[in-house]
């Protein structure tokens, strides 16, 4: 099967906290998840919630909050049951700060998966 990417993408597996733009977003109706996977554009969640396909979300993890930079915000593109309890959504995101790119550009590359492409990427600029 060929890979349809336009992005390499790191293995993160942190805990990440989902807000859906319908629910009220005090702290307390925040969902505690997990990123499986991030990349320049998109990630992977895995929670006990099921999220609809289309569905704006908006979500954070350690290192986003620990560098001062804002949630990011998607929108569903596919939801699958994980196992008996969870899912794992694929996340697109919509338009990232600059600072934001950069932070998950690092990643990739500091990982070393996908550095090739990143740093091709990077000579062009």
């Amino acid at each position: 099967m060929e890979e349809r990417r336009k992005h390499s993408r790191v293995t993160v597996n942190e805990h990440v906290w989902i807000c859906d733009f319908g629910e009220d977003t005090t702290p307390a109706n925040l969902r505690d998840c997990l990123i499986v996977d991030i990349s320049e554009g998109g990630a992977c969640i895995q929670c006990s919630a099921c999220y609809e396909e289309g569905q704006p979300l908006a979500f954070t993890y350690q290192d986003f909050i620990r560098d001062g930079l804002r949630p990011v915000v998607g929108v569903v593109m596919w939801s699958r049951r994980h196992s008996g309890t969870d899912y794992r959504h694929g996340i697109k995101f919509l338009g990232l700060s600059t600072q934001m790119l950069h932070k998950i550009q690092e990643q990739v590359v500091l990982t070393g998966e996908g550095s090739n492409e990143a740093s091709e990427r990077q000579r062009q600029k």
